[in-house]
């Protein structure tokens, strides 16, 4: 992953899918909200899908665009399995001239239902040369 905060939290590209990205994050346990109990804090879940629909966002530029979370809505189903990683998968929206709409469903397993759902609004705009 490119992106430093997404190698901070050990994202790794799975798959393209027309408009769509899925991402797995790994198992650590400086994710977990209590030490040894093998599962990741919410707020590891939140980043990682903030992240993954920022990704997603990019994705469908072919020029660098700068990109903004302008807002982002988790709901939480279940906690992971424990000691587990989480995939997510992304899902563009609608794109228009300043905002892009996305969301995104985490799992814990391939077979799974989603642990978690997620709605992001990004803002984006081209980058401008300097001389």
């Amino acid at each position: 992953m490119l992106i430093p905060h997404g190698r901070r939290l050990g994202l790794r590209f799975v798959e393209k899918k027309e408009n769509s990205l899925i991402i797995e994050m790994s198992f650590n346990p400086e994710l977990e909200i209590i030490p040894g109990s093998g599962i990741m804090a919410n707020g590891a879940l939140t980043a990682f899908m903030d992240t993954a629909l920022g990704a997603a966002v990019y994705d469908q530029f072919d020029l660098y665009r700068k990109i903004v979370t302008l807002d982002l809505r988790m709901d939480y189903f279940e906690k992971p399995q424990p000691f587990s990683s989480v995939i997510v998968k992304t899902r563009c929206l609608k794109i228009t001239n300043q905002v892009a709409f996305v969301q995104g469903d985490i799992y814990d397993s391939e077979d799974a239902s989603p642990i978690a759902h997620g709605v992001g609004v990004f803002s984006h705009s081209g980058v401008e040369k300097t001389s």
